[in-house]
This record gives C-alpha cells, structure tokens and sequence, in this order.
C-alpha cells in the first residue's frame, strides 16, 4: 500500500506547526517511516519540519515527526516527541579498558544513564561514561564501586549538557579498567526526542 490522502487528517494548529492523524492500513511502520512515503506534490497537503504526525500502522503506533521536507516535495520522517526510548547493551567486561556503541535512535537528547552489575568487583571502582564523538556527555559518567559490591547493584546519573544527538549517532559506553573481576555491566541509555 502507498500513501492515501484521505487516511491523513488534520487536527490542530499550534506554536508554529501542525498535528496530524494517519491511518496507515496494512501498511508497517518502517514503511511508513521511509523517506518519501508522505510525499505530497500532487495534493494540497503542506507539511513542513516538526509538524507532528499520530500514525496508527499494522504493526503498531508511532508519533512521528517531520524531519525535513524537500523543495521537491520529499518528505523524510523520524519518530517524535513523546515517550522516551531506554536502548540496553552490555558491557561484558566492566574490569577491563574497553567500550561498546549503540546508535540514537532519533534526533534529541541524552537524559538518564544506568548500570547495573552483573557480579561483584573487586580491588578498585570502574569509572564508566558516555561519549558523543569523543567527548564525554556531562553528567553521563558513574563511579561503580567496588566496597560491598553484588550482582544487581545499581549506579544511575543525569545528563545535563553535551548530550544532544541525531539519528544514528554512535553513542560510546566506556569503562577505564580499574576493577578486577570479569564482571559484566548493563547499561541502560535514555533517548528524549526532540
């Protein structure tokens, strides 16, 4: 199924942009989600970037976002504001220097940063932070320490600045070796759209 005009309603106008609702059928989300489906050169439907569109698809619903409309016509849309989305990787070896990356998976904001140890450590902390292209996201490091530590100990921190990603950036986990063990960590990102 393709695109149809008439499953897009238009519910309000507001602070500059538009709220949409689209009924998407059969069709799934990623495919609504690819660039050009919500092209729009041959009716009178005028998106423009962070009109927000409520899309119900086959497979789920999505808030959506415009994220650029072309001179053209071309429409790319990413997922928008609302809920926030935790990505969770595991950092297999919290004892030794190393790093692991997830992607953003849209345009916004780093907001919260969690571990949690899989065993206990031993002999020193594991210092273990985010990166945004090389420089540590303020705020997104923890100290997870070594005294008294067990499986299921929880370290978390706050974002507050350098923490702004688009879609598909390389989000670096890192960890600085400093305790003993080969003791996995959990990490657990949240993404805020923007």
């Amino acid at each position: 199924m393709a695109y149809t005009s008439g499953n897009l309603v238009h519910l309000a106008t507001g602070n500059g942009f538009n709220l949409y609702y689209y009924d998407a059928g059969s069709d799934t989300l990623a495919t609504v989600m690819a660039s050009g489906y919500f092209n729009n050169a041959d009716d009178f439907l005028n998106l423009t970037a962070d009109d927000q569109i409520l899309c119900k698809a086959a497979d789920g619903f999505q808030n959506l976002r415009v994220d650029t409309v072309s001179a053209a016509g071309v429409v790319t849309t990413e997922m928008g504001a609302g809920e926030s989305q935790w990505i969770t990787v595991l950092l297999a070896d919290v004892s030794s220097a190393g790093s692991v990356f997830v992607a953003a998976p849209f345009d916004g904001k780093i907001r919260r940063f969690k571990t949690i140890l899989q065993g206990a450590i031993t002999t020193g902390d594991a210092a273990v932070g985010l990166e945004l292209g090389g420089t540590d996201v303020t705020g997104g490091q923890v100290t997870v320490a070594n005294a008294s530590s067990a499986a299921g100990d929880v370290d978390e921190t706050e974002a507050t600045a350098a923490n702004v990603v688009a879609e598909g950036d390389a989000v670096e986990i890192d960890t600085d070796g400093g305790s003993t063990n080969a003791v996995g960590l959990l990490c657990m990102i949240e993404f805020v759209p923007a």
